[in-house]
């Protein structure tokens, strides 16, 4: 008898050589928990995700045919001997949130599936009229029921209409005459559409188109249902039947009790999930188009120097130009002499009044033209002639919509809008992407854009409290218990604070790859293999235990979990850890311990093991930094969950943002206190978000935001082009005696640039070819070896280097080479003393981590400090993708902007970090619609002892 093999209990990596990684070999347990861990640049993302990962994806990509590869991005193969023990690989990464406006967290997480279903299931309806129930039936049970009537009973099929948001009447005439409706009834008069009507519309507030007339009868029945279906298209779904002779009242009112709404007998026709879907044309606000903001033009932004005056130019060009001689200038003296404002008066000194009938309109009325003074030009033709005028603002947001409603986009037009308005929540849906006849229907008494609008946690328990009844109600049922179970597993994951209608592109990194970890969990899939990128960033402590449980849920159910992490407690979660190291870089790319956390701690080679033993630790100041007496202070900061709170943040200082996820850190800082600074400093355009005052402003000369995205848009951006050293590097190679004799510039070691490139690769040093279903190819430019440079170029040496070699000498060679250099050397130093010591000096920017780009913007100002203009540095999660021992270097580097009398104000949750700020400012108590309030202030010593501080109770621990 033959015995089955016994299957593989690991995954075996052999021999993997990718970027820094020397010929690594690993086995990691399968059906584990495993984190992988080491210092920034070790090569832990190189063995989790570029080889264990790529190769699992690479096998799958292998198994489609031919013509599926050519919808797919392919994968190359890793640069490794071979992997076994491999199963389907799914990885979650932070870096994939979607910046298209359409997508939600309710779309990423599919629950808006489920709810457009439970609406169109067991949604009460409204009538548009009255706000009465409105039954829900089908196109063929009304055509029954008209057919139920007495015989020659006379039937009007009528569709609502509604106004168009910014539009006149005569535009809602045209389309209901394009839709093959020739009669409309206006608050009960019929009017015909092919005449000329002179309506105000102020006095239209019921509308509805007359779409067909019959005589009930068995003859006419197709007629019927025809006109059933055409009038429920030209209505939206909606439409009212008027019953007129040939039935009593006694009929009619038994057919309107049992199909129609009570008082204008209104019915809906089947109602489907696509009716609340907001990606769909036909249920999008008309206005936005399903996007919840639309543009409006803003005051600030029309008018950048108020001090000035119309004539004097106090309006953007691309908005309004004074000259007396064109139509617009005659119209905008006239309209000062019939409002009795001069046009050389200072903006600011305009009555209120006179500013709003210049930006919006003073229609219905009418003015009369005259001639300006100074007009080379008389037009009889205009003179005296009475116009209207409806404003600055209103023209250009008119331009905007009738831009719209072409469906093309302009790159020019994009730009002139963008330089006059900004997106505000939509003045016709208010935000919720749907028509209004889409929110008539309610469940539990809420809309759907209501209930989107509801956080995780009230969500829930509003879920458990919505009682289904009548038709659909085993279907309801059903719906509501798929929502609440998925709902569980958000709230398991510490996200209770976000809600379904919060846009994807304003979730951070963390959280997004949380919600897709949540929908992984959810599908109850085993045997798969999950690689995950610091799954706790953007975590406060007392979220992170209930991600760390999510994890474990996931591993419990049979599948393999595989996390790059530097987090302490998920590290001592983990069954087995795999250490990458021991250094970055060229000093990485071995293991240098795996096993249990007690092999970890055990080994003395281990940095994660001596941070976790207590052997190293980063360290409190002996003492905390007065600061310069001096603070900005944001008063009334109310937005999106901030509760109208008053905070000043010390100058001087490092300051610490801390608070539970979704408190409204990010909003303080990055909306409100950076977007004020850059706003005073730099463009006066900027608009930040909604505060009462700042004060203290002064005492702030510049303000830089650190973040971690690429420090270039391409592969030539490097550290050297980046801090600023490269040029002058350029100009020693222009000394050089043969590049002297030559009569080389600068330009000549530019790979950006013909002259001194190579023009094989263009200064790439590769060249990538592109295949039609198979992954690009890079090989290395067979002209110049890799060099970027010609050979001409390469003949000049500085000190015995060349120009290529230069660029591919690491930073810690470059602090010897450049000794005698102290311009290029300083720089130079202030990279190595970052740690950053493993780069090369022309090292591509897209290959840098986030963490190593943030490291070289600190660099960049590092290098280059003025004392005299006090600096705010604003960093948001600076320790994201960071070790410990990376940490220490970043506080080092942080601390000496600081001691150079600036300011930094972090965002962060790491407890180490914290206790090392000189002042805190904690927010909270919980996150979402429970956060935005201070919940403590002071040094992290008083936040440690602060009762009612999440963020005061795990710092106590740590500063024991």
């Amino acid at each position: 008898m033959n015995r089955r093999p016994v299957a593989r209990t690991t995954v075996a990596v052999q021999g993997a050589r990718v970027h820094n990684l020397r010929n690594v070999s690993v086995e990691i347990p399968r059906d584990s928990l495993v984190v992988v861990t080491g210092l920034s640049g070790s090569g832990k993302s190189s063995l989790a995700f570029d080889t264990i990962y790529a190769e699992g994806q690479r096998r799958y990509m292998e198994s489609l045919s031919s013509y599926a590869k050519r919808f797919v991005a392919q994968v190359a193969k890793p640069d490794v001997d071979f992997v076994l023990g491999l199963s389907p690989v799914i990885s979650i990464e932070q870096k994939t949130v979607s910046s298209n406006p359409r997508s939600t967290v309710g779309t990423m997480t599919d629950i808006s599936s489920y709810l457009n279903l439970l609406y169109a299931t067991i949604g009460q309806a409204r009538c548009p009229w009255s706000g009465e129930r409105a039954p829900t039936r089908t196109a063929s049970q009304i055509g029954e029921a008209l057919l139920s009537l007495p015989r020659g009973t006379e039937v009007e099929l009528r569709a609502p209409v509604f106004r168009i948001y910014g539009e006149d009447l005569d535009v809602v005439f045209t389309e209901v005459r394009k839709k093959g409706c020739r009669t409309l009834l206006v608050d009960g008069r019929a009017l015909d559409l092919s005449a000329e009507h002179d309506l105000d519309a102020s006095d239209v507030s019921q509308m509805a188109a007359l779409v067909d007339r019959f005589v009930i009868g068995k003859s006419h029945e197709k007629a019927i249902k025809a006109g059933v279906g055409a009038t429920l298209l030209v209505g939206d779904s909606l439409m009212q039947v008027h019953i007129g002779k040939g039935a009593s009242k006694a009929e009619a009112q038994r057919f309107y009790d049992a199909l129609c709404s009570p008082t204008h007998h209104f019915v809906y026709g089947d109602i489907g999930p696509d009716y609340f879907v907001f990606n769909n044309p036909e249920s999008a606000c008309r206005t936005c188009g399903g996007l919840g903001v639309d543009k409006l033009t803003h005051p600030e932004l029309l008018i950048p120097d108020p001090k000035r005056s119309i004539a004097g130019g106090c309006f953007i060009r691309e908005a309004f130009k004074y000259n007396p001689d064109t139509w617009d200038g005659r119209v905008m003296y006239s309209l000062s002499q019939a409002r009795r404002f001069s046009i050389d008066t200072p903006w600011n000194d305009l009555p209120q009044k006179a500013r709003d009938a210049i930006l919006f309109g003073v229609e219905p009325q009418k003015i009369k033209l005259v001639v300006p003074p100074g007009a080379k030009e008389r037009r009889g033709d205009w003179e005296g002639r009475e116009v209207g005028f409806n404003g600055i603002a209103r023209r250009i947001e008119r331009y905007y919509r009738r831009y719209r409603q072409q469906g093309e986009t302009n790159s020019r037009m994009e730009a002139w809008l963008d330089k006059v308005m900004v997106e505000h929540t939509c003045p016709d849906c208010q935000g919720a992407r749907l028509r209004s006849t889409r929110l008539l229907f309610t469940v539990g008494g809420r809309t759907i854009h209501e209930l989107g609008g509801l956080n995780f946690d009230e969500l829930h328990g509003f879920l458990g409290t919505v009682k289904v009844s009548g038709r659909g109600a085993d279907a309801g049922r059903h719906i509501l218990r798929e929502i609440r179970g998925r709902l569980d597993l958000l709230l398991g994951i510490g996200l209770d604070y976000l809600n379904f209608n919060r846009r994807s592109g304003s979730l951070s990194g963390g959280e997004s790859q949380r919600i897709r970890l949540s929908t992984q969990v959810g599908s109850g899939l085993m045997g798969m293999l999950y690689v995950l990128d610091e799954p706790s960033i953007g975590l406060h402590p007392k979220d992170n235990v209930k991600m760390i449980g999510t994890l474990e849920r996931l591993r419990d159910i049979g599948n393999t979990v595989i996390v790059v992490e530097h987090d302490e407690d998920t590290i001592r979660a983990a069954d087995h850890i795999v250490e990458m190291g021991p250094g970055p870089g060229v000093h990485g790319g071995t293991v240098v311990v795996q096993g249990s956390l007690d092999d970890v701690l055990r080994c003395k080679a281990s940095p994660t093991g001596q941070f976790l033993s207590g052997k190293r630790a980063i360290a409190s100041p002996k003492a905390r930094r007065k600061g310069n007496a001096h603070a900005v202070t944001i008063r009334g900061a109310r937005e999106n969950n901030l509760k109208s709170i008053d905070v000043s943040i010390p100058l001087g200082q490092m300051v610490a943002i801390t608070g539970a996820s979704g408190s409204g850190k990010s909003t303080l800082i990055n909306e409100i206190l950076f977007k004020v600074l850059w706003k005073r400093l730099v463009d006066t355009r900027t608009l930040p978000g909604a505060h009462e005052s700042a004060d203290g402003l002064e005492h702030v000369k510049r303000v830089v935001n650190i973040d971690q995205t690429p420090i270039g848009r391409n592969s030539r951006s490097n550290p050297a082009t980046y801090i600023g050293f490269y040029d002058t590097i350029r100009d020693l190679f222009t000394q050089a005696p043969l590049s002297v004799e030559r009569e080389y510039k600068a330009g000549r070691f530019s790979f950006n640039v013909k002259g001194g490139r190579c023009e094989e690769c263009q200064g790439e040093g590769s060249i990538t070819t592109q295949l039609y279903f198979m992954p690009d190819v890079e090989v290395t430019c067979a002209a110049c070896k890799g060099a970027r440079f010609n050979s001409e170029t390469l003949e000049i040496t500085w000190n015995g280097k060349t120009i290529d070699d230069v660029l591919k000498m690491s930073v810690e060679e470059g602090v010897g080479f450049f000794a005698s250099e102290p311009t290029v050397r300083r720089k130079v130093e202030v990279l190595s003393d970052l740690g950053l010591g493993y780069l090369t000096l022309g090292q591509s920017s897209t290959t840098l981590s986030g963490g190593e780009a943030q490291r070289v913007k600190i660099a960049a100002e590092l290098s280059t400090l003025q004392r005299s203009k006090h600096t705010m540095y604003i960093l948001d999660e600076p320790t994201t993708g960071l070790h410990l021992a990376d940490v220490e270097k970043l506080l080092e580097s942080l601390n000496r902007l600081v001691d150079a009398g600036h300011s930094v104000v972090l965002i962060e949750h790491h407890l180490d970090v914290i206790k090392t700020a000189d002042y805190v400012i904690d927010l909270g108590p919980e996150g979402g619609h429970a956060g935005g309030q201070i919940v403590a202030t002071g040094p992290p010593e008083a936040i440690a002892a602060s009762k009612t501080s999440h963020t005061g109770r795990f710092l106590k621990a740590r500063m024991r």
